[in-house]
């Protein structure tokens, strides 16, 4: 049976005193590749990431903004019977099981875009060859391009012109992030209506997470493609454990919908090991496949997993009722084992903020 979440009250924050001034951030990055349009550049491989050379704080300093949920909608879930929500955890996990064919597969378009991205000289000819076969995802390319998120004084109204203004990363990402969106949808919402605002929140977080992943790792160093990929695909448990919640009523497992506050539980014990069962059956690679079941683990994880995990934490902190508990202390530690200081990890706050303006 999979663990309960933990309680979930209101996060900790630092002791009372003075607030020391955040220290001012390493003045520039590591250096990394060029990241042009003839490819994404080379990255710091793991063994040569440093830390202590990022200028780093011992302790860092860091106070979230106020969260955009309610506190009601907090203590709802901290009130659940942490057996029952168990009990919920388990069915999600059973009827995804057993109804394993009904669940999407990776999207085609998306995995050959992701194989793509993963060269390191990638023709801007092909990622577009890739995105118009795809008549739904190339309309949310150019409506993504034209977005406020980019700012750009001229419309954009074709994918090769996209790629021109906003970047073959930036496309890209747009594109994988598309292709994967259907992975968020649902059948089974005339089920359990409530599933709509939650797949929605899981959605939001995803692209939130990917895009501050992937700014990131641009300023460390990092690969930013994988980190986005990475941050898109972290929590992809969420949404199908949603659909499994559907299946239980259509069933007849489940006899009436669990209250809002009781799927959150649910679905946040669960979204783990239901991501591990979906990296499996996608055959995704192993790094991927660590990402999602292990981003709620420890600090020796890899670069990679400890951006996402960091991305995830500080939009999460603001976003989920039913977030875990010791969050705060999550960010903190993980901000240090990278070597981030406290106005990094405000500016990492702000990027993802901004990439809410971001739509598909």
């Amino acid at each position: 049976m999979p663990d309960a979440p933990v309680g979930v009250s209101t996060p900790a924050t630092p002791s009372a005193g003075p607030s020391p001034p955040p220290s001012a951030a390493a003045s520039t990055p590591p250096t990394a590749g060029a990241g042009g349009e003839a490819g994404f550049g080379d990255v710091l491989a793991e063994t040569d990431f440093d830390p202590a050379a990022l200028g780093g704080e011992e302790s860092v300093w860091w106070k979230p903004k106020s969260p955009l949920f309610k506190s009601a909608a907090r203590a709802d879930v901290a009130s659940c019977d942490p057996d029952a929500v168990g009990v919920l955890a388990s069915t999600i996990i059973s009827e995804l099981l057993a109804s394993i064919d009904k669940v999407p597969p990776f999207p085609v378009v998306a995995n050959k875009l992701i194989e793509l991205s993963s060269q390191p000289d990638v023709r801007a000819d092909l990622v577009e060859r890739l995105v118009v076969q795809d008549a739904v995802i190339a309309a949310k390319v150019i409506s993504a391009a034209n977005s406020p998120f980019y700012g750009l004084a001229n419309k954009v109204e074709t994918v090769d012109h996209a790629i021109r203004v906003v970047g073959l990363r930036e496309v890209t990402q747009i594109a994988i992030a598309a292709a994967a969106a259907a992975i968020f949808d649902t059948q089974e919402r005339i089920a359990f209506e409530a599933m709509t605002e939650q797949q929605q929140a899981a959605w939001s977080h995803s692209l939130a997470t990917a895009k501050g992943a992937s700014w990131l790792a641009m300023w460390l160093g990092a690969d930013v493609q994988r980190a986005y990929i990475a941050g898109l695909l972290h929590d992809i448990g969420k949404p199908v454990a949603l659909r499994g919640i559907g299946f239980a009523l259509i069933t007849g497992h489940l006899m009436e919908p669990p209250s809002a506050a009781m799927a959150m539980a649910a679905v946040e014990a669960s979204h783990t090991d239901v991501g591990a069962m979906l990296a499996d059956s996608w055959m995704i690679g192993d790094e991927m496949a660590g990402i999602i079941e292990g981003h709620h683990g420890d600090e020796n994880a890899s670069v990679l997993a400890r951006i996402v995990k960091l991305a995830s934490a500080v939009d999460e902190i603001r976003t989920n009722p039913a977030q875990r508990d010791g969050l705060l202390g999550t960010i903190i530690t993980t901000a240090q084992s990278l070597g981030l200081n406290s106005q990094k990890v405000t500016e990492l706050g702000d990027e993802i903020e901004r990439a809410s303006n971001l739509r598909f």
